[in-house]
């Protein structure tokens, strides 16, 4: 991690220029772990929806200052296609915090990162922007590569096998999203206690889906995100602490001062200077 160690402490790049993405599996339903039945009973009918648990991939990125992109969920499409049709897409009502993909698998792959980088990243960025990621097979895909040089995004790879240390979305962000998606679909399923012809329970919508992550997502709050990137040793303190900081500071202009410990050897990338405080990504939703 010596190129973040540069990035960060050498060319005091503003956190709001750093950014972190992941992929992670989710649930369609956080079913109930236990059902209540009188003692004695030697049968209970469990009326939870038959069958392998659904589940979806949902792409996060969070930038060091606490900024959110918007959750990109990949749906299981078509099997010849791998899309969702025209019709379904156009009943979906999708929120301004979430994006909506599809593949054949329902994960993320080369094609789905490419279009997220499109929609991410505009293409006149001036100053350069840091994306941090792991070794995952789409990321490493020369068009994907290709693309975020040519909207000045500098793709930094988090070392192998050093993903639970360096991947802060790991270390701070996915547990309490999860969180907060299996509270929302427990508030959900409290009022929707309807049961199919066969006697089970109805399974999520794309739509309600859709909603889950939404809430979910917006109920991960900016301190939860700086502090998710120190805890990766990403940045050495969260900006809300430095904002307080420089409040007793007469000149409140001082450039931010940034040092960082975890250095990895083996590395010999090298980030040009840039000194600049300024950013710029994709919020036309």
């Amino acid at each position: 991690m010596e190129r973040v160690e540069k990035i960060v402490g050498v060319n005091n790049t503003h956190p709001s220029r750093i950014i972190n993405f992941d992929q992670t599996s989710v649930l369609l339903q956080n079913t109930y772990g236990k059902t209540l039945s009188p003692i004695g009973v030697k049968q209970k009918h469990v009326i939870q929806p038959p069958g392998e648990k659904e589940r979806f991939t949902v792409g996060l990125a969070v930038t060091g200052d606490g900024q959110k992109f918007p959750a990109a969920i990949v749906f299981k499409g078509g099997v010849k296609t791998g899309q969702l049709s025209a019709n379904i897409l156009g009943k979906l009502k999708i929120p301004d915090n979430v994006r909506v993909f599809s593949t054949r698998t329902a994960w993320w792959n080369s094609r789905i990162d490419h279009e997220w980088i499109k929609q991410s990243f505009e293409e006149d960025t001036q100053n350069t922007l840091y994306l941090i990621r792991d070794h995952f097979a789409a990321h490493l895909k020369f068009e994907s590569r290709e693309l975020l040089e040519s909207r000045n995004v500098d793709q930094v790879f988090i070392p192998r096998g050093m993903t639970g240390t360096y991947q802060l979305l790991d270390v701070g962000i996915n547990a309490p999203f999860k969180a907060n998606l299996k509270r929302a679909y427990h508030e959900w399923r409290k009022e929707r206690a309807e049961l199919t012809g066969k006697g089970y329970l109805r399974k999520p919508s794309r739509q309600d889906f859709i909603d889950f992550v939404s809430q979910a997502w917006a109920d991960v709050n900016p301190e939860t995100i700086e502090n998710a990137f120190v805890g990766a040793q990403i940045l050495p303190e969260p900006t809300y602490m430095i904002a307080n900081e420089q409040t007793s500071v007469e000149n409140d202009e001082a450039p931010l001062e940034f040092s960082f410990s975890s250095i990895e050897e083996n590395s010999g990338d090298e980030v040009a200077e840039d000194s600049s405080l300024e950013y710029s990504f994709s919020t036309d939703y």
